[in-house]
């Protein structure tokens, strides 16, 4: 039974599909019709004023001249006629002239839009173009670099026990400064203003520049950013370590609307090894690194 009703239920949906299609196309059809039916009774018209022009014609009254100058009357009927055939071949002229206007326009329209489409989709997005190329950060833990080397003074002390299990930083890890996050003391935290740290790249490449960024004041809890490094160099090592190059001495002036300084590096050589040496702050007795970037040129 359920089946049954399921059945005719799709019957009546069918059929009122098509009524509602059935009805839409010729409402379409009469409402894109009227200009037509008003043409055709504008011809209508036409025929009967040439249908009452020939009973005049007939009459003797007729309402055309003759062309060659005969008098109008009873004995110029085949003036009259070549009259009559020249108005109706003007009246259809005109007709068929409208329809090949209205023929024009159609093809004119169907044209410019199909060029508009082609040109819409041949043409490419300017913002496409516009778009720089997303530049790498290679002192990124997430890419495979890493801290290899930490002269510092840990914010809790050190012994014995700490340095041989390796827990000098355990609360501010160097590792925090090469991490995407920055989270207010999620740094790497050590005593005084002097640091030394080496990093380990995640590609070789040629350095051509280094960014620094600070948290800003809002997000401490003491809304004070004086541990932000200051003065600072940095190191490129060979890969022998039997030379480095000073690739810079930059100072980060703290700037509240400037939490990040990017820094322009000019080196030829590659290098997969960076010392940074971070020589002061701005005056507290602690300082903080949030995160070092590195950008450059792969082999």
């Amino acid at each position: 039974m359920d089946g049954c009703r399921r059945a005719r239920k799709r019957v009546f949906l069918t059929y009122l599909l098509s009524f509602v299609l059935l009805s839409t196309f010729f409402y379409y059809l009469m409402a894109h019709n009227s200009r037509n039916n008003l043409g055709i009774m504008r011809l209508r018209e036409d025929v009967d004023d040439i249908s009452h022009i020939l009973r005049q014609q007939q009459t003797g009254s007729g309402k055309f001249n003759c062309l060659g100058g005969e008098p109008k009357g009873l004995g110029s009927g085949s003036c009259a006629n070549r009259d009559v055939s020249a108005y109706v071949d003007t009246l259809f002229k005109r007709k068929l002239g409208h329809l090949m206007d209205d023929v024009y326009n159609l093809k004119k329209q169907v044209m410019s839009a199909d060029c508009s489409s082609k040109s819409a989709q041949s043409t490419p997005k300017p913002e496409s173009a516009s778009l720089a190329k997303p530049r790498i950060n290679y002192a990124s833990e997430d890419l495979g670099a890493r801290i290899i080397n930490v002269k510092a003074k840990p914010i809790g002390g050190t012994n014995f026990i700490k340095r041989l299990l390796g827990l000098d930083f355990s609360a501010n890890p160097p590792v925090n400064m090469i991490r995407a996050g920055l989270s207010p003391g999620a740094c790497f935290g050590f005593n005084g203003h002097q640091a030394n740290v080496t990093l380990h790249l995640a590609k070789t490449i040629i350095v051509e520049a280094i960014s620094l960024t600070h948290v800003a004041r809002e997000m401490t809890p003491s809304l004070c950013v004086k541990s932000a490094p200051k003065n600072f160099d940095v190191y490129g090592l060979r890969a022998d370590n039997s030379k480095r190059e000073l690739l810079g001495q930059w100072s980060y002036d703290n700037a509240a609307n400037r939490r990040t300084q990017s820094y322009s590096v000019r080196s030829e050589y590659f290098y997969r090894n960076l010392a940074f040496s971070f020589n002061s702050n701005h005056g507290a007795n602690s300082t903080c690194i949030y995160r070092v970037e590195v950008y450059g040129r792969l082999q």
